[in-house]
């Protein structure tokens, strides 16, 4: 071990691989060439092509997460970090539903 490598601090996101990021590049450019094919080809119904964009932006979204954020639950501080983007993601959640429910029950109070 060097000394450098003694000395960095462990944020729970593991080693850094270039091969991680170079999958993560192809896997993304793939889903986003997949959802581009999917609008410009009208094979699909309106309905199928929306399926296919959401399905593909879902799946990026974890991958850029895993690949280029490494989030993982290898170590101690790795699960905090997923604890603490879980928890994000549920608080963002609350306040986007909440937000609705109070436009659309004010909606109906005005209109009627």
């Amino acid at each position: 071990m060097s000394h450098e490598e003694a000395h960095q601090p462990d944020y729970g996101t593991g080693q850094k691989k270039l091969s991680i990021y170079i999958a993560g590049i192809i896997v993304c450019a793939a889903l986003t060439v997949i959802s581009f094919w999917a609008v410009m080809s009208n094979s699909f119904t309106k309905s199928e092509t929306f399926a296919i964009i959401y399905i593909s932006a879902c799946i990026q979204f974890l991958v850029q997460v895993i690949c280029f954020l490494r989030l993982n639950t290898k170590t101690e501080p790795g699960r905090t970090n997923v604890i603490s983007f879980v928890f994000t993601g549920v608080i963002l959640l609350c306040i986007v539903i909440g937000s609705v429910w109070i436009m659309s029950n004010l909606s109906y109070n005005l209109m009627g």
